[in-house]
């Protein structure tokens, strides 16, 4: 009886390193089977900031204010403002018979450069990581001038990287292309900068000593007192943030894809950021705390190599 238990013993044993085997092999030649890629391409990234609207309609209120009557006599006071939006640059610039010229550049648009890595596995599944970098291209840079001198200039600036780790899911539409989607998280860095001068408060008196109708120049009335010059202020921030991805691809040749693919981040963090101007910190504060969005959507085409 004790020969047979032993016996019992040592086949279990032996059946288990054998499964143990046939297990590490399976995982082998699916690991070895698995296709694999090294990826690059290039994107485009709209609204870098969320800030499309702080700098075309809104601009961005001071801490302080400035004395105002109501139609019925009533005083009061109403915010300064340290940065002019554009809607009100070109209002100026189309209602002065010259003596105030704008130029605008909208919201700021970013170049996306992305690198990475992604494998299959399993018969629909694949898993990435990739590095983004993106760096403002267009737009976030504007002035205003009166009688051919600067009274107002703003220009943002923008970079962000951003790692993001994705698993999805890849669906064969044939035998050369498919579609993919997935989701993640990332570690994002980056920020914003914001520098530039602010004189329409100066503006908005010559204005009413050459007789403008109020209408117009009360569009300077709430400029910032003591002017902003030369200010240069930059917001960083870093965390971890969810993301999620789309995309298909083709192939192009034995090893080679193209690809398109849509990648949304959600990167956001409060910032810290310290005023360098006397007007500035008079506007604002010493140290200013503001909303930073690195994320959004990113739009790209690039090539993976099957390796």
């Amino acid at each position: 009886m004790k020969n047979q238990s032993v016996q019992k013993t040592t086949k279990r044993k032996q059946n288990l390193k054998t499964l143990g085997i046939m297990t590490l092999l399976v995982f082998t030649s699916s690991i070895l089977e698995a296709k694999t890629y090294v990826f690059g391409g290039l994107g485009l990234q709209f609204n870098l900031g969320a800030l499309g609207d702080t700098i075309t309609k809104d601009g961005l209120e001071s801490s302080t204010n400035y004395p105002d009557t109501a139609t019925d006599g009533t005083p009061g006071i109403l915010p300064r403002r340290l940065i002019v939006p554009e809607n009100r640059m070109i209002t100026l610039d189309k209602s002065t018979n010259g003596l105030i010229s704008a130029k605008t550049g909208g919201p700021m648009t970013g170049l996306v450069l992305s690198f990475g890595y992604e494998q299959d596995f399993g018969k629909a599944f694949f898993w990435r990581v990739n590095a983004n970098y993106t760096r403002k291209l267009l737009g976030g840079e504007s002035e205003a001038k009166f009688l051919g001198a600067k009274f107002a200039e703003t220009n943002w600036d923008y970079n962000a990287v951003q790692i993001p780790f994705n698993i999805g899911i890849k669906l064969n539409v044939s035998d050369d292309a498919s579609f993919y989607i997935g989701g993640g998280v990332h570690y994002f860095k980056g920020g914003w900068t914001l520098g530039g001068s602010n004189f329409s408060e100066v503006v908005h008196d010559q204005l009413v000593a050459l007789g403008v109708s109020s209408n117009i120049s009360n569009l300077l009335q709430d400029g910032t007192d003591p002017p902003a010059i030369f200010e240069n202020t930059r917001f960083s921030v870093s965390g971890v943030a969810p993301n999620w991805i789309v995309g298909a691809q083709a192939r192009l040749s034995d090893k080679g894809h193209i690809y398109i693919e849509a990648e949304t981040l959600y990167s956001f963090k409060y910032g810290i950021a310290h005023p360098s101007s006397i007007g500035g910190i008079a506007g604002l504060a010493p140290s200013v705390s503001y909303p930073i969005v690195l994320g959004g959507t990113q739009y790209r085409v690039g090539y993976k190599h099957e390796i």
